[in-house]
Parts: C-alpha cells; structure tokens; sequence
C-alpha cells in the first residue's frame, strides 16, 4: 500500500501461498484499490503523528485524508473526533484485536459523530473502507496464532525503514515528528528522545529481518538492540544522505556547541 500505492483488499488464507522460496504468492486480484503517492506519503506522515501523540496535527491529517472537508479542521477539534480516534488507535495499537474493542458501540459511535458535525462532516473515504476491510482480515489471520497481534504494530517496522531512508521533505518531517513529537519545530531546542530512536531501531531491524527471511536471514538481525549495535547502526547512517543522517548531524552539532 507504501510502496507501491496498490492494495489487495481480499487478503483471505485462500488467496496466500508460501512458495518453496519461502516468499509470499498473492492469489485473485479481483478486489484492489490505490492510492496515489500524495496519499501515501499522508497516511505515513499520520501514523508518525499518532505514533508520536502529536495530535495538534490530527485534524488537519484528517482533511488531507479526506475525513474531513477542506476547512472543517475547527468544527472536527472541537466535535469530539480526535479524541475519540485517539482512543481507537491506542486501544488497537496494544494488540487483541476488535476483541478489546466492543465494535458495535464503536461503529455507533463513529455514526453519531459523522450526525453531530454540521452537513456530515466527518466522512469514511471510500478508499479507506477497503484498507479497513483488508487490514481486519490479516487481522484476525495474526490473532490466530497470536491472541495479541496488532496490525497497527506490524506496519512500525515497514515505516521505521521509510522514514529514515526516504529522501522525501514529507518522510523527513515525519521522521522528526516521530522522534521529537510536537516540540520538532523548535530546531534550537528539540532533543532525540531516546525511547523513540529505540523504537525506530527496533522497527528498522525487524524490517531488516523480515525481508532477508527469504534469502536465509542473518541470526544477528534477530537479536536484542544493543549500545554498541545501536552505535554501529547510526555510523551507517553517516554514509549515505537520509533523513536520518541530517538529524543525527543537527544533534551532533548541538551536543558539540554544548560542550
């Protein structure tokens, strides 16, 4: 859906295939949406602010979305939707799936909400009815074998990688929002949080991991993050320009002017 900006949207068991590879073979592509590269870069860029809890952001994430008319960022805040789906997101973010969620109530919700606002305003995309309808079926093949999967943390590892290797302006604001939250534009004052960077490793080394399976990954991949492996991991970053290379640089310079 990131990378390519198509999504299969009947993701069932009987349309995936493991080959003798050991990669993933995709079956029945009747049902698929897309997404142009703007919108990928904003659902990236949404999911750093939500990560981040940066929710100042929120209403305007929700307009360029298209939740939300262009205009309505005020009537949104103040309707009670940004709270509510701040709510949603935590409780799905930790895992369990709809089964820590009393979705009917919450669909209820999301309805009188979408009345309460003026004209309707609160709006589902028809895009993002698919995404939802494939996100909740590779849901529940997780929490079948795992009563805690959560899908939410399962994109962290795609999006830790994008946003420290996009050369993008837009991935490189969000790789700030995710490291510094709502103080990123005060560029005297931001520090790195390190439970963020952590996070963000962690998420680029599953990354790593995932994708080499196929080639016979390298066991050190799987292993704990470690200083000296953390040490080694943005000594890379120096050698090639990224995102993350200009923020490692900025707070160099600020620890160094410091001194």
């Amino acid at each position: 859906l990131l990378d390519t900006g198509v999504l299969h949207c009947d993701p069932h068991p009987g349309n995936l295939l493991r080959t003798a590879e050991g990669k993933l073979c995709i079956l029945d592509w009747g049902l698929v949406t897309t997404i142009s590269p703007d919108l990928q870069l904003t659902l990236i860029e949404h999911v750093a602010h939500l990560t981040a809890e940066d929710y100042a952001k929120v209403p305007n994430d929700l307009v360029r979305l298209g939740f939300v008319p262009e205009g309505g960022e005020t009537d949104i805040e103040s309707s009670g939707v940004v709270d509510y789906l701040t709510f949603v997101y935590s409780a799905w973010n930790s895992g369990g799936g709809a089964s820590k969620l009393d979705v009917p109530a919450l669909l209820a919700r999301v309805q009188e909400l979408t009345a309460e606002t003026e004209n309707g305003l609160f709006q589902i995309p028809p895009y993002f009815a698919y995404i939802a309808k494939s996100f909740s079926v590779l849901e529940g093949i997780g929490l079948s074998s795992d009563p805690d999967y959560s899908i939410v943390q399962e994109t962290l590892p795609y999006i830790s990688r994008r946003i420290m290797s996009d050369p993008s302006p837009r991935t490189a604001g969000a790789l700030e929002t995710f490291v510094f939250g709502d103080v990123k534009d005060d560029r005297t004052a931001r520090v790195l949080s390190p439970k963020r960077v952590e996070t963000l490793l962690q998420g680029a080394r599953k990354y790593a991991a995932a994708t080499a399976a196929v080639d016979g990954a390298d066991p050190t991949l799987l292993q704990p993050l470690d200083t000296e492996a953390a040490a080694d991991a943005l000594l890379d970053t120096l050698q090639t320009p990224s995102p993350l290379q200009a923020l490692v640089v900025e707070q160099l310079t600020l620890v160094l002017a410091a001194s």
